[in-house]
Parts: C-alpha cells; structure tokens; sequence
C-alpha cells in the first residue's frame, strides 16, 4: 500500500524572532529537509524550507521563506510537514519506506494472520512494528532483519519472526487486561 503523501517530521518549536522553525525529522538525514522541494501543511499550504542548523541532538532548525516573524511561525507549531509520495528518490532493492508498510498485513512465521502494521518506531534501539490485532491494544515487535521475513508490498503482507513465544504473550496480556477489567466492575 502505497500513501499518498508522506510526513517528513513535525514543528516542534520556533526558534528566533525571524519564525525560525524548530522541526523533528522523521527522515534518515535531517539535513536533507530542504532537498525534497516545498512541504506542505495538514490545511494544504504551502513552505519552501532552508536548512539552518543540524545537531546530533535535538531538533533541526530551518527558514520557511514564507514565515517573516516568530508571531506567524508559533501558529503552526505542532503541525506535520508532508511531501507528496513521488518526491522521494526511488528506493534500492533492499530498501523499503516506512509509508510503504502502514496498512499492511503482518503474519506470523506460519502465515498466519497478526494484524494490521499501524506504525514503524525507533526508540533507538532498532525499528519496532506496530500491529494491531483483530482485537485488544496494539503490540509492538521487533522489525530488525532477523525478526521478519517476507515484505510483499504488492501482495500487501510483510511475514514477521518474532522472538519465540512473543506473539502468545502479547495474546496472554490482551486477555489478562480484560480479565483484570471485569473484575474491576
């Protein structure tokens, strides 16, 4: 599955009073947020962004051409930033973009069905997946290479190989959580 339109990070902050802008990046290279043409905002408009400055840690500061003051750029803090999917450079054979995975099926080792991908996350340790089972909460598993197997995005799958006993135990609490609400009530 294929989205549309792709997040490439969000405004944290503003920096300055010339409507700097702080931004998470969501990309691989933070300094590469001003090479994927203008980005756009949830309502549609329109920035043309110019990388200021680029830490290890914390957030990237850029210049919106469109954004004149700090007044301006506090209205849109909070907001994603997107670009259009065929603005990004095609992918390798072994590589794939995150975007790409949201909405597919996860299956387990056997093929059997998991859930739905709802998220990639790296909390820095590795990429995690998030899956939504048919029921209870999500359940995040690990998405380094040993952990999955198969990624068939015309086929609409990715196969997942979680560490033995994983995928039971992430059973084994969803039904420990509503054992614990009902005898709540």
């Amino acid at each position: 599955m294929t989205a549309s339109r792709i997040c490439l990070g969000r405004i944290v902050g503003v920096h300055g009073v010339r409507g700097h802008l702080k931004i998470k990046a969501y990309t691989e290279e933070p300094a590469a947020l001003d090479r994927y043409g203008p980005v756009y905002l949830k309502d549609g408009r329109q920035l043309h962004l110019r990388v200021k400055v680029v830490s290890s840690k914390g957030p990237v500061i850029v210049i919106a051409r469109e954004l004149t003051d700090r007044d301006e750029a506090e209205l849109i803090k909070g907001q994603e930033l997107f670009i259009t999917r065929d603005a990004l450079p095609p992918v390798a054979i072994d590589e794939l973009y995150h975007a790409d995975l949201i909405g597919l099926e996860a299956r387990g080792p056997k093929g059997e069905a998991v859930g739905i991908i709802v998220g990639i996350h790296d909390f820095g340790a590795g990429d995690i997946i998030e899956v939504k089972p048919p029921s209870g909460p999500t359940m995040m598993l690990p998405f380094a290479p040993d952990y999955r197997d198969d990624v068939s995005l015309e086929a609409g799958f990715v196969t997942l190989l979680p560490p033995t006993g994983m995928l039971e135990l992430a059973g084994l609490e969803s039904r420990a959580e509503t054992l614990d609400s009902k005898l709540e009530q």
